[in-house]
């Protein structure tokens, strides 16, 4: 008679599977679950039952087997606190197609400047108590939604840089998809407004979308006199170089562009 397992004992057997026909570590796994490798290993030998960590990590993790088989780099993330609430799409392989409405006019801006020349697709719907968290959960979105999509990141150029001139403004941005979140950031802005949009926003954006997108960022805006010129540089330069770091090498198809063949952590 053939054995029934339970719904929750499918899921670990699924996950195992794809698991050994990839041939991961359980530490690269933990990795993508966002939980410890104790715990991992546990669930998957079955001394442990599956906890929400476990569960939520091998949604994401079998949906992303699922579109990286369908040639899908694709995410859509939902966030909702008591501070903000986030609707977002992307599409890396789009043509740079943008509909952004985050109540703040220069943070629109500059994300449809990211959307347009980093040849993204991008829907963002956003509201909140103020425009501090509201620039702050969307980075935290746009960054999720760049690690979702791009999945187990097989056969990614993975770094690349970009340096944009706007009129008397020069920014430069260089970019790697490491799997760890870092920042360098060397924003000389002459003030503190820009249309009622404070430019250390633009600092916190930068670092909370390289932490969930968990990614290297280094970005410089070298010269220029005009603040909004200086952050449309950098925005442009930013979605230049996430444009370049995404696309696909076809010479390393199918292979993680690491020595270490892990691209997490």
């Amino acid at each position: 008679m053939k054995q029934v397992l339970a719904p929750t004992e499918e899921l670990v057997a699924e996950v195992s599977k794809m698991q050994r026909s990839r041939g991961y570590t359980d530490q690269l796994m933990s990795n993508f679950f966002g939980c410890s490798r104790l715990t991992y290993q546990q669930t998957r030998t079955g001394k442990r039952k599956v906890g929400n960590a476990y569960f939520n990590g091998a949604m994401r993790f079998l949906s992303t087997v699922d579109k990286a088989a369908r040639g899908e780099r694709s995410s859509v993330v939902r966030r909702e606190t008591r501070e903000t609430k986030i609707n977002l799409e992307l599409a890396i392989d789009g043509r740079g197609k943008y509909e952004i409405n985050t109540s703040i006019n220069m943070l629109d801006h500059l994300l449809s400047q990211l959307a347009k020349h980093g040849l993204f697709d991008i829907k963002i719907t956003a509201t909140g108590d103020d425009g501090h968290h509201i620039a702050e959960d969307v980075a935290i979105c746009l960054g999720k939604a760049f690690g979702d999509a791009l999945g187990e990141k097989r056969g990614i150029v993975r770094m690349a840089e970009a340096t944009v001139p706007m009129d008397d403004a020069l920014a430069m941005v260089v970019i790697d998809i490491s799997g760890r979140g870092y920042t360098v950031l060397e924003l000389n802005f002459a003030e503190n407004d820009m249309f009622g949009f404070p430019t250390d926003l633009i600092r916190h954006f930068l670092e909370s979308l390289a932490n969930e997108a968990r990614l290297n960022l280094h970005a410089r805006i070298i010269y220029g006199t005009n603040d909004h010129h200086k952050a449309e540089a950098l925005f442009k330069a930013l979605g230049r170089a996430l444009d370049r770091a995404t696309r696909i090498d076809e010479r390393i198809s199918g292979e993680l562009p690491s020595t270490k063949g892990v691209l997490e952590g």
